[in-house]
């Protein structure tokens, strides 16, 4: 139902002027004694003639209509239906589609709206993975302005990415319909591969293969280890436990990535056969970076900062402390940090320009480090520390950090009171926080001009920052980021080189895109664009594709097509001038599905969680019964009111009112014999 009222937001005066003009036109017109028509019609002419005015002087000051609408909203129902590849890997697809078909029709024809939402966005089950609490957030956010009275979650209960759902808030009550099978499967499968990564060149590498199976006891399989079609090793394995081992030991003699393909026998009767290979994708480096931490005594610091830098296994860290150690390190670091810089108890100059890392405490020097650092000038005023937390930059471009919300978690490190100055080629990587007053002073920040780089954090007992995050998240994932992150930005040195083809990464899963970023130098090195970039990839078969990607300013970025789960080589190639530049790399494509690493529906999550939010769980086979379950509950339709104002300028019966008044009184006048 609609309602409609004329809307003016001028002063009445304006409203008062128009009509006493319009009165006054109306009245001068027609005060005229000698007319051939009676008083009567004479004040029905002036009163035509008066509308007429009154309503075309009226569009100047372009008043609008408001217009109310009422609309009826039908209850909402939202189905999450997990179409996950899991669901239907003992089950019939089309069985489980032809229940909510029916589940949506009997809903539909009850009065209610239904909306179904999928983990992917097909008709089939294909989703290689299962994130039931996404799906369930992503499908309130669908329905969220409408009438949304319940969830009905139709799934087999498991997930393998993301949180639980039944920790989520619910606003509405969740119906659960249990797809899937709950009793265990006949199968055998490898369902976890344990291996390190990254390895070094010569090193023989530990690979773990966990092997669980369901009805195959004291049956004898083949495991097998194998690269490029080639066998490396297998072993017989006779099945005593549900859940075994076996390990292999491989040795890398070249650097690279290496692609290996770990796979069991097949025996009769198993429930699927997707789960009896597993890849495994190896980094082959040659030796591990050197870090050298400088230092005048022992600090927890030290030790915190050695073991993230263990954890990773790329780094071999060293500790120099004059007054424990006799000999200066001789060696060549990539990176050296100076822990406590700027006081008098440490004296070492590194070989050959490492990136060097400042980590400064209240006993250095301010006047040192101002002549030290090129980029920073610290004005110290009194003898007092302020004490600050880390507030990260949220524009800083040298490295990446996803969660920098912990930072400002962690407890205050204490820093010189005084003014700071930046300048040069530096980038902040935190700025002081005093309470709750975010500053513009760096608490940490980073130097590169090119041919040094550099690092400044201003306060030290960063190890505690360690311990706070691990006690609030469980570990101290953020921590460990800004260390070897910040050591791997120092460790790297910068590419002269006039033709950058990267790829983002080595490792890519087959359900991401696969990017590399372009960037092209002149002669003096400034950057050029638009140049025609020829691409060859390469698989392990020895299959090539060719691409052609023209960059620009606003797109450096090439998206390959999907690729196959294997090793690729690549080779681009651009022209500059007289010259043909050439740049090449390799990634690998892991194929990450773990859809089929576990097919037991866990049906009494379903039911826990409709328990908990008041709703009610059925098994797809009693979908009618939970079809009437939710129709006893009655949901209504609600009625939502729209306002809106249309200028009165854009509705054409306006101008049909004013030309029917002044045709009226024309008609008339001549009607009754005027003129």
């Amino acid at each position: 139902m609609d309602r409609s009222f004329l809307h003016l937001e001028y002063s009445g005066w304006w409203v008062l002027l128009i009509l006493i003009a319009s009165i006054g036109l109306s009245i001068f017109l027609y005060s005229k004694k000698n007319v051939p028509w009676n008083k009567a019609q004479n004040w029905l002419l002036a009163s035509l003639r008066f509308l007429a005015l009154f309503s075309l002087l009226l569009l100047f000051l372009s008043p609008s209509i408001r217009k109310i609408t009422n609309r009826v909203e039908k209850p909402v129902i939202a189905i999450a239906l997990d179409n996950s590849q899991s669901v239907v890997a003992r089950a019939s697809e089309k069985e489980i589609s032809d229940k909510i078909n029916y589940l949506t029709e009997e809903l539909e024809n009850a009065g209610m709206e239904v909306s179904t939402i999928k983990i992917s966005d097909t008709s089939a089950f294909t989703a290689s993975s299962s994130d039931l609490a996404g799906l369930i957030g992503k499908t309130e956010e669908e329905v969220k302005r409408k009438n949304y009275v319940a969830l009905l979650l139709a799934s087999d209960g498991i997930f393998n990415r993301g949180s639980s759902p039944f920790y989520k808030n619910y606003v509405v009550p969740t119906f659960t319909l249990g797809l899937g099978d709950t009793i265990p499967p006949k199968d055998l499968s490898i369902s976890r591969t344990l291996y390190n990564k990254v390895t070094y060149k010569d090193n023989e590498s530990p690979i773990r293969l966990e092997i669980t199976q369901d009805g195959y006891d004291n049956q004898q399989i083949k495991v097998q280890l194998s690269e490029n079609g080639k066998l490396i090793d297998e072993q017989m394995v006779r099945l005593r436990n549900s859940v075994q081992e076996v390990e292999f030991t491989v040795q890398s003699p070249q650097e690279g990535l290496r692609h290996l393909v770990a796979s069991i026998s097949t025996l009769e009767g198993e429930s699927t056969l997707e789960n009896n290979r597993s890849n495994i994708f190896m980094e082959v480096i040659d030796g591990r970076q050197k870090v050298l931490i400088v230092a005048n005594s022992p600090h927890p610091d030290i030790k915190a900062i050695r073991s993230t830098l263990a954890e990773t296994g790329n780094y071999q860290t060293e500790v120099y402390i004059p007054e424990i150690n006799n000999e200066k390190p001789n060696e060549i670091f990539d990176v050296v940090i100076f822990h406590g810089a700027f006081t008098s108890g440490i004296n070492y100059t590194p070989k050959e320009k490492p990136g060097l890392w400042y980590i400064m405490s209240n006993e250095s020097s301010i006047t040192s480090a101002n002549k030290t650092l090129p980029y920073l000038n610290i004005e110290r005023r009194g003898s007092q520390p302020d004490k600050v937390v880390g507030s990260f930059n949220q524009n800083f471009s040298k490295f990446k950090i996803e969660d920098v919300s912990a930072f400002e978690e962690y407890p205050p490190v204490e820093v010189p009171f005084g003014e700071y100055k930046i300048s040069g080629p530096v980038e902040v990587v935190m700025y002081q926080k005093l309470g709750s007053i975010k500053t513009q002073k760096p608490l940490m920040a980073v130097f590169d001009d090119g041919a040094q780089k550099s690092a400044v954090l201003l306060g030290q007992n960063i190890w505690k920052w360690k311990l706070q995050e691990a006690a609030i998240h469980g570990d101290a994932t953020q921590f460990k980021n800004l260390i070897t992150k910040t050591v791997q930005f120092l460790s790297v040195k910068n590419d002269k080189k006039q033709f950058r083809f990267r790829v983002r990464k080595n490792n890519f899963s087959d359900a991401e895109p696969v990017l590399f970023d372009t960037e092209v130098y002149n002669d003096i090195y400034e950057r050029l664009y638009e140049n025609d970039i020829s691409i060859t990839i390469t698989s392990e078969s020895g299959e090539s594709q060719n691409f052609n990607f023209t960059d620009s300013e606003y797109n450096s970025t090439f998206r390959a097509p999907s690729f196959d789960a294997g090793i690729y080589k690549y080779v681009a190639q651009v022209q500059v001038g007289d010259k043909s530049l050439t740049d090449k790399g390799e990634f690998s494509i892991q194929n990450i599905n773990p859809e089929y690493l576990n097919l037991t529906a866990n049906h009494q999550l379903l039911k826990n969680l409709s328990a908990k939010t008041g709703g009610m769980y059925a098994h797809v086979n009693e979908v009618e019964k939970l079809v009437q379950q939710v129709k006893d509950r009655d949901f209504k339709s609600v009625i939502k009111s729209e306002e809106d104002f249309i200028p009165i300028y854009q509705a054409w019966w306006w101008y049909l009112i004013i030309f029917m008044l002044f045709s009226a009184e024309w008609f008339l006048r001549k009607f009754w014999g005027g003129y």
